[in-house]
């Protein structure tokens, strides 16, 4: 037993058809929004770039000087937990004593002093 006449069940399909026209286009899932074709910007953080340059600086000393000596193994990898913590906790600034400590390994390894 049907409680909608014929002509009520045409003007449903034909109202629920044009609404769907509305919200998703002629067909359904042709206005879907488009993928993302570029990955998703992670805001830089200021301090890392300045921590992988004292890093790299490292390296170049081991290899000016021909070899890691154990002070210059520690150094560097004390700045890359740094570079590590930063990362994983998303830190915005140092604590005052790491940046007294890197600002003196940047004293250390200071290019104009070493070579």
């Amino acid at each position: 037993m049907s409680y909608f006449t014929e002509g009520e069940k045409r003007w449903i399909k034909r109202h629920t058809e044009k609404t769907l026209e509305k919200l998703y286009g002629k067909t359904k899932g042709t206005n879907m929004k488009p993928t993302k074709k570029k990955a998703a910007k992670i805001i830089d953080n200021p301090i890392i770039p300045k921590l992988l340059k004292l890093k790299y600086r490292i390296n170049d000393t081991a290899k000016s000087e021909g070899g890691w000596s154990n002070d210059m193994s520690d150094d560097k990898r004390y700045v890359q937990s740094l570079i590590n913590d930063i990362r994983k906790h998303r830190f915005n600034t140092l604590a005052p004593e790491d940046g007294h400590c890197c600002n003196g390994l940047w004293r250390k390894y200071d290019i104009r002093t070493t070579s």
